[in-house]
């Protein structure tokens, strides 16, 4: 016997309403909302229904149709709403969305859990209407774009706390837990209040836990001098402080979007906690393999431009395009600004330190040997031990901060020299002028049409799955744009 039927609210379009309202003539023949619905109508909803308990022949309530939910939130993204409060209120008033869900009504908790609880389904989703946009021609997969964006998280400065602090709200929370664990006793006694709290102690409980965890990854990226400083957001521990586009500083996700140049779709999207790019081509690259789209040509930014992500990608056959940087200059100018932040003087830099024993070792301008301590195919890198530097007189000019000075020499790379002589070429500066125009239209379409700028919600995972929806409905909208019109209105 097979899986019984979902039982699902149907929509009836058809109908007249109090006050002579006509659902079909509330909006164009050529309006978006009838394309979306064409577009999601026909995919399959299967991963969305997994966890359904309305079926067909047994007793309970109809469940709202995937579908219908669905292309509520593309739809919402496309005039800048996020918030399921606000959509809830908008469906009332909105002719797009009165004419989608047949002038009824969703309750925000059910678009609010619906955005967050269907991440598979909702990465099969975005596969399928990628499949759609492909066969109309719209996705080329010759030229690819890698780009970041900071998107703002929920949490704010003023909650990132150190150990100590976490560690005493731990707990306070665990201590808040046990109380209400007494009073409340037997579980079918809770009233709807006491659960309530008790859920919400649980989750503070977990969230400093999380917390606490979260600070020992953050240590681990900070030199050892730095390390008690570490601090960790209390209401939201995944997110990060980093540099924002307007300058400043804030907690945000760093996110990477890697765009199909000929028509600026996105092809695939994902929040990181890391604020620098130059670790996320690989892993880009490696998703997109996983995919089935690979590209001979990857255009970046300088960001992503390393010895490592060269041949990383020469590695897996793509042709990397990005800046053409002087490789002295640039070499320069990292060296003063690492100096800088150690607080070395200018004449304590690597050129003051002679190479040993064909690099097995260097020489300080005290006289004291810096064995090597690893080697890679970028550098050399060489740390003297810390008895030896405690006891030396320009340890405030040479390692004021570490207490152990460490070197790093760079070591020649033919496939860094090879990528400098390609980007000279004037028909690869060509190919990387495109950059800008497609890896940045994503970002500002997000940010200016959709007024994402800062998440809706908390955490990585479900601040992924935002970015997933916004991505969704960003292609979609192009899809809208670039096909569906075309095709119902031929010149």
């Amino acid at each position: 016997m097979g899986k019984p039927e979902a039982r699902l609210k149907g929509i009836d379009r058809t109908q007249m309403y109090w006050g002579d309202v006509d659902l079909e003539s509330l909006i164009g023949a050529d309006h978006r909302a009838r394309a979306i619905w064409e577009l999601i109508s026909q995919q399959p909803v299967d991963l969305f229904l997994e966890k359904n308990k309305s079926v067909s022949g047994r007793a309970g309530a109809e469940r709202t149709d995937p579908r219908l939910l669905i292309s509520v939130w593309v739809y919402g993204f496309t005039l800048g709403i996020g918030s399921a409060r606000e959509l809830e209120r908008r469906l009332e008033q909105e002719p797009g969305l009165r004419w989608l869900s047949g002038d009824g009504r969703i309750n925000h908790h059910t678009l609010s859990d619906f955005r967050v609880d269907h991440g598979a389904a909702l990465d099969a989703l975005f596969a399928r209407v990628l499949a759609v946009m492909s066969q109309a021609g719209l996705v080329k997969l010759e030229q690819l774009t890698v780009d970041g964006t900071k998107i703002q998280a929920q949490a704010s400065g003023a909650s990132f706390r150190r150990e100590p602090t976490l560690e005493e709200r731990l707990q306070q929370a665990e201590t808040l837990l046990e109380q209400l664990r007494q009073e409340t006793g037997d579980d079918a006694l809770r009233s709807q209040r006491q659960a309530a709290r008790l859920r919400a102690a649980r989750e503070q409980v977990r969230r400093m836990q999380d917390g606490l965890e979260q600070l020992q990854q953050i240590r681990q990226r900070k030199p050892a001098a730095e390390q008690g400083q570490a601090r960790v957001s209390l209401s939201e521990p995944d997110a990060r402080i980093m540099k924002t586009g307007q300058g400043g500083y804030a907690p945000c996700y760093n996110v990477q979007v890697v765009t199909d140049a000929a028509n600026k779709i996105v092809l695939d999207v994902e929040a990181t906690q890391q604020a620098s790019d130059q670790q996320q081509l690989e892993p880009a690259l490696e998703r997109m393999a996983a995919l089935g789209a690979g590209a001979p040509q990857v255009i970046v930014d300088g960001g992503y431009v390393n010895a490592n992500s060269i041949a990383q990608a020469t590695q897996k056959g793509v042709e990397l395009i990005g800046p053409a940087q002087n490789r002295e200059q640039e070499q320069a100018r990292r060296k003063r600004q690492s100096l800088a932040a150690a607080g070395i003087a200018a004449e304590f830099g690597p050129q003051a330190f002679r190479i040993l024993e064909n690099g097995v070792a260097l020489q300080c301008p005290a006289g004291q040997r810096l064995p090597r301590i690893s080697q890679t195919a970028d550098y050399n890198q060489y740390r003297a031990p810390a008895s030896a530097c405690g006891a030396c007189a320009e340890r405030a000019r040479c390692c004021p901060k570490s207490g152990a000075r460490s070197v790093k020499i760079a070591q020649p790379n033919p496939l860094v020299e090879q990528f400098r002589e390609r980007m000279q070429q004037p028909e690869y500066e060509q190919i990387y002028r495109l950059r800008g125009a497609v890896a940045e239209f994503p970002h500002a379409w997000w940010k200016d049409k959709f007024n994402l700028r800062k998440f809706h919600v908390r955490g990585l995972a479900k601040a992924q799955i935002e970015v997933k929806w916004a991505a969704l409905a960003y292609n979609i909208q192009q899809w809208f744009r670039l096909s569906w019109l075309p095709r119902l209105n031929p010149a």
